[in-house]
């Protein structure tokens, strides 16, 4: 509880603004949240959640400035803040834009009481506790929302590892083991007819040294890219093997990177190459693609990607490929973790692009 000593009087005027005038304080926000091109202002969904907010902490700040509790539907903060949280982290809204918009409602609610506050002696004290009252309150659910929203994204990222490694069981069981299974019954029949038909016997065989090879062939692949989940040895190295590794025979790519790699902090870097593991993915099970080629241009404040192929492509609205169980929601969720967006474009017959822009550190969004 705030303390209000001979300030009662007005901080209760205070309160009455804030609460009489909610229409008044809620136009201004969404002003300031326009003016800085805030994505909570997009749909209507998003809208009224900040409204819900926006009213809730008011409600709650006006309680408090008369040195009262908050009323009971004021106490379903909680559950709005943890909501909110889970929504933003869901929709690839940033934490930094929650920040800018409790931010603006601070100053909404602000000029909106300074604005229609009787003039006193004490004017200025009265601001400076509304000020605290409103940054108390906010402050409370940012952290609890924030809270939700780490969460959130932290779960999907254990989902795609967990995805990743259903992928690598199912290579193993699905073509490693057949592989095997396929060997050992040419093997089987070889011994079958190596005294009755030799020449049977011999293309068992060689079906069984073939299969082997194969499985042998496999094995190696996804060993190393087990071992290469990472790009230790920078982007340009690993997305060439990558490519290597990935692409079937007959398939052409390029990688071009442009800038400095070295402003790419290590976290940054792997999980950009395993977003563009993905796009490439996509692309070889999906596409028909004859060429596809990954661009990454580096500069101060941000990296761009682009995975691009000519395949079949797709109609807009068409859902999106997906390989594994993961495919594009995989790919937003980890650039969403990184601040950055992924932008995708498709053409019928003429191929599909995915574009990945990541803020870098010290770079303002």
């Amino acid at each position: 509880m705030i303390e209000r000593g001979t300030l009662t009087g007005h901080l209760s005027a205070a309160a009455e603004i804030l609460e009489s005038r909610f229409k008044e304080v809620f136009a201004t926000y969404e002003e300031r949240l326009l003016a800085m091109g805030s994505p909570l202002v997009a749909d209507v969904e998003t809208r009224e959640q900040l409204r819900a907010q926006a009213r809730s902490i008011l409600g709650e700040v006006a309680a408090d400035l008369r040195g009262q509790e908050a009323p009971s539907s004021m106490r379903q903060k909680d559950d709005l803040s943890e909501t909110i949280g889970a929504s933003r982290a869901s929709k690839g809204v940033h934490a930094s834009e929650s920040l800018r918009a409790v931010a603006a409602l601070s100053e909404a609610a602000l000029s909106v009481v300074v604005d229609n506050l009787p003039p006193s002696p004490t004017s200025r004290k009265e601001v400076a506790v509304v000020a605290l009252a409103i940054q108390n309150s906010i402050m409370e659910r940012v952290a609890r929302a924030a809270v939700t929203y780490t969460n959130y994204l932290l779960e999907k990222v254990h989902e795609s590892h967990a995805d990743e490694r259903r992928r690598i069981s199912r290579e193993l069981h699905d073509r490693v083991a057949h592989s095997i299974m396929v060997a050992f019954r040419s093997l089987e029949i070889f011994e079958i007819y190596r005294t009755k038909d030799p020449s049977k016997a011999q293309a068992r065989l060689e079906l069984a040294k073939g299969t082997t090879q194969e499985a042998l062939e496999l094995t190696r692949s996804l060993s190393r890219e087990l071992r290469e989940m990472s790009a230790e040895e920078g982007l340009e190295a690993a997305l060439s093997e990558l490519l290597d590794i990935s692409l079937p025979q007959g398939i052409r790519s390029r990688v071009s990177i442009e800038g400095d790699e070295s402003l790419i902090t290590p976290q940054v870097r792997d999980e950009l190459f395993l977003i563009i593991r993905e796009g490439v993915r996509n692309a070889v099970t999906h596409s028909k693609a004859g060429a596809i080629t990954i661009e990454i241009d580096i500069s101060e404040n941000r990296v761009r990607a682009v995975v691009e192929d000519d395949g079949r492509g797709f109609e807009p609205g068409e859902e999106a490929p997906r390989v594994g169980g993961t495919g594009l929601a995989s790919m937003k969720e980890r650039a969403s973790l990184l601040g950055g967006t992924l932008n995708l474009a498709s053409t019928p017959g003429k191929g599909t692009r995915v574009e990945i822009l990541l803020p870098l550190p010290g770079s303002r969004r």
